[in-house]
């Protein structure tokens, strides 16, 4: 027995890896081996070929060294920035006048000039030089200084770089050495190149800049072989060149591709294990919600393979379609495993394809809180204009694709994606909803809709019992937000809590316009049977429109294993024996947050509006009395609301209250006192 239970254990386990865990680990197995493994083409060196060498696949890459030699010719072009700085002239002319009166002194006897020059500027000159000096009479020597000192506020006006130094002759205008000697002309030459400075310095941030411009504009030289195009004839025998351009083109297996095979073999082990370890800890997953994430990765990671353009792959699309049916942490998980594929496929695009699932990410979580499909719509267009945004970022700080080389084709794509997804997301989600049997805000804000046959059959046949319904749905959704639930399920479900009583209208108080009621001629034991009986006919009618499970679960719940006082008083003065059970809900109690506030919800608004309260206080002292019975009678012992829920919850409806039910002034009968008082 023992032996038969451990066999029944391992054939589940191994049920569960074959239909749950193995799609999974096909999948990553699949793309990541289409993404890293080239086609097997067995060729080696010295082969002659017997057919034409076709492309498998259209092959487009940039050729770098073709790349390179473009760039380093643009750049050869590439202008230089040059920052002046006035200071360098000022200590260039402060110091020629300091050597100017060594050299004078040096004239007049002083012979330990050269060493004070040489001290302060750290400058030699040559003996002869000197003598040169010394032997100048000193109308010639003042005629030396003062040309000098033109020819260096010339040159340092015009902008003196440091290459300058290599001609410097060619830059000293003629007119300033007429009145200069040839062996003037040297001396001169000589102080100027021992004394001047550059004051034009390179900027090198602009410069740089200025670089990388022109190395952005620069088109990358793409070789291109389309798919079953030729790449060698029939008779070319391999040689070293030949394997060279295969390997080039990723087209020739190697020993190392062996090695990536098993790899990849165990990547997919290790990512598979990994996800299923944190759906294990985060939620349990039905087989049928894993094939549905199977479905959608392959699809998504199919789609981005086949297109090969990021600005066409469906992210928006695929995001929506994972956070709209999955907790988040959950699609997230199934999310960060596209986008680690969507970054192989498209490396060059990395930013653009990043910030894409941000955006997406984002929007489709904005897209859980709508009111309507128009909403819906909207953030599609919204999500639009920042992908469009997204593209113009990616084309400025990277050098895959530039401003001026955005394609209209590409502005095109990037802004219709999200647009378009939204359109499809509509159409296709309540399908989705249906296979599941799942809900989703596309799906929730379409039971909203006052065409919903159901919905329109509701208001024509029980109107205050949906004008009833109308109310609850305003406080449910008011508490739940108050909560931190999700507030439009908790309106679609008071909206519909009370579809049963459209079977027999005619028996709810809140439906009798005349006045006359049909239980005063039937037994109380039957009322309430019929009263009763609307959760039982609600629920059907809700399987019958293919209600979502949670709507149905609120109906069902809604009365828990409340009493019917009114009835169960009155049989009870007719039949002191009569028992207690035949005059209460037959259950369950609310198993959900959501399904407690509509019991509330439901028992606060018709109590409220039927002892006609008006004031503040009363109202309030209402709530109160009604929501604490409820927890008195254990009605809310499984719907995981906490006394913190509670005290919010009555916060909520009292403000929801107050503003429906206050008491208003009769301006029929103040217009009436205005007008006797003329």
């Amino acid at each position: 027995m023992k032996n038969l239970k451990i066999l029944k254990k391992k054939i589940k386990i191994d049920r569960e890896i074959i239909t749950i865990k193995l799609p999974f680990f096909i999948v990553i197995f699949i793309f990541l081996y289409v993404s890293l493994i080239p086609p097997f083409i067995f060729i080696r060196k010295g082969t002659e070929l017997n057919k034409d060498l076709i492309s498998p696949r259209t092959i487009e890459i940039i050729d770098e060294e073709a790349t390179q030699k473009e760039i380093e010719k643009a750049l050869e072009n590439a202008p230089i920035f040059y920052e002046y700085n006035p200071d360098i002239d000022k200590e260039v002319l402060s110091n020629f006048e300091e050597l100017s009166n060594y050299l004078r002194n040096w004239r007049e006897g002083d012979k330990e000039a050269q060493q004070k020059i040489y001290d302060r500027f750290g400058m030699t000159f040559e003996t002869e030089f000197l003598i040169q000096i010394r032997n100048l009479d000193e109308k010639r020597f003042n005629i030396l200084i003062e040309n000098t000192h033109k020819i260096l506020s010339n040159l340092l006006f015009n902008g003196f770089k440091s290459e300058d130094y290599n001609r410097l002759n060619e830059m000293i205008e003629g007119s300033l050495l007429k009145n200069l000697s040839t062996e003037e002309v040297n001396i001169s030459f000589e102080i100027i190149k021992n004394i001047i400075k550059p004051n034009l310095v390179i900027n090198s941030d602009l410069t740089e800049k200025k670089k990388q411009e022109i190395i952005k504009s620069v088109k990358p030289i793409t070789i291109r072989i389309g798919k079953n195009e030729v790449i060698f004839k029939k008779g070319t025998i391999i040689g070293d060149e030949e394997l060279n351009t295969l390997k080039k083109y990723n087209l020739i297996f190697t020993q190392r591709d062996v090695i990536k095979i098993i790899l990849i073999i165990l990547t997919s082990i290790i990512l598979t294990y990994l996800i299923f370890t944190v759906l294990n800890n985060k939620k349990e997953i039905s087989k049928k919600e894993i094939l549905y994430s199977v479905i959608i990765i392959f699809l998504s990671l199919l789609f981005g393979k086949l297109l090969r353009n990021p600005f066409l792959v469906p992210i928006f699309l695929t995001t929506n379609l994972l956070i709209l049916f999955f907790d988040f942490s959950i699609s997230t998980i199934f999310i960060t495993l596209i986008f680690i594929f969507y970054s192989i496929f498209f490396t060059n695009s990395f930013l653009y394809i990043l910030l894409s699932f941000f955006i997406s990410i984002i929007f489709s979580i904005k897209g859980k809180s709508i009111n309507n499909i128009n909403d819906f719509l909207k953030i599609g267009l919204i999500a639009a204009f920042f992908n469009l945004l997204n593209l113009f970022l990616f084309s400025y700080i990277t050098t895959s694709i530039s401003l001026t080389n955005i394609t209209i084709l590409n502005l095109i794509y990037s802004f219709l994606n999200p647009l378009v997804s939204s359109l499809i997301l509509v159409v296709i989600v309540p399908f989705i909803e249906k296979i599941l049997s799942k809900t989703t805000s596309i799906g929730l804000v379409e039971l909203l809709n006052i065409n919903n046959p159901l919905l329109k059959e509701f208001i024509i046949k029980a109107p205050g019992s949906y004008q009833h319904s109308i109310n609850v749905s305003t406080l449910s959704q008011v508490a739940a937000d108050s909560i931190g639930e999700d507030p439009l399920v908790a309106k679609v479900c008071g909206y519909y809590h009370d579809i049963g009583k459209l079977v027999r209208p005619e028996f709810f108080i809140e439906n009798d316009s005349l006045g006359i009621s049909p239980h005063e001629s039937i037994s109380p034991s039957l009322s309430a049977l019929i009263i009763i009986s609307h959760v039982k006919e609600g629920v059907e009618l809700a399987k019958k429109y293919n209600l979502p499970d949670i709507v149905i679960n609120s109906i069902k719940e809604h009365h828990g294993t409340s009493l019917v006082s009114y009835f169960y008083t009155k049989a009870k003065s007719i039949d002191p024996d009569v028992k207690e059970e035949a005059f209460r809900y037959p259950g369950p109690i609310p198993s959900s947050k959501i399904a407690g506030i509509i019991m509330l919800a439901d028992s606060v608004e018709a109590s409220v509006r039927g002892e006609r309260v008006d004031q503040k206080e009363e109202i309030i002292k209402f709530i109160d009395t009604i929501v604490d019975s409820k927890i008195e009678d254990g009605q809310l012992n499984n719907s995981e609301l906490s006394f913190k829920d509670i005290k919010k919850i009555k916060d909520a409806f009292g403000k929801v209250l107050v503003s429906i039910y206050h008491e208003r002034i009769s301006y029929i009968e103040k217009s009436r006192d205005i007008r006797e008082k003329k």
